[in-house]
């Protein structure tokens, strides 16, 4: 006998993680993937070691800074990187770059 929960069944993680970042207004997880891991590029590699993308959060990429002159660098650059950004994951999924500031750690 079958009922109402048997019909719905188990759902795979990865739907279940693609609905709750749709529902914050996040894009996808390989959206994500992409431009974390793409970081180096879309900022270029002089500053990548200075600002680094640390977490996407709804429509915002979230990165970190050692300085807050970075923060303010990071101003002039976002329209350039958001565009950048665009071009790789498409329109509309990332919309702001905030810049947190936060000594690095490790050596």
């Amino acid at each position: 006998m079958t009922g109402p929960r048997d019909a719905t069944g188990p759902v795979p993680l990865r739907r279940s993680l693609e609905r709750l970042l749709s529902g914050m207004g996040s894009p996808e997880i390989d959206a994500t993937a992409s431009i974390l891991e793409s970081w180096p590029e879309i900022i270029g590699p002089e500053l990548a070691s200075r600002i680094v993308a640390v977490a996407v959060r709804g429509p915002e990429l979230i990165v970190r800074v050692e300085d807050p002159a970075w923060a303010s660098q990071l101003r002039w650059l976002e329209r350039q990187l958001l565009d950048r950004i665009e071009a790789l994951v498409g329109p509309g999924r990332i919309t702001a770059v905030t810049a947190k500031v936060a000594p690095q750690t490790g050596g």
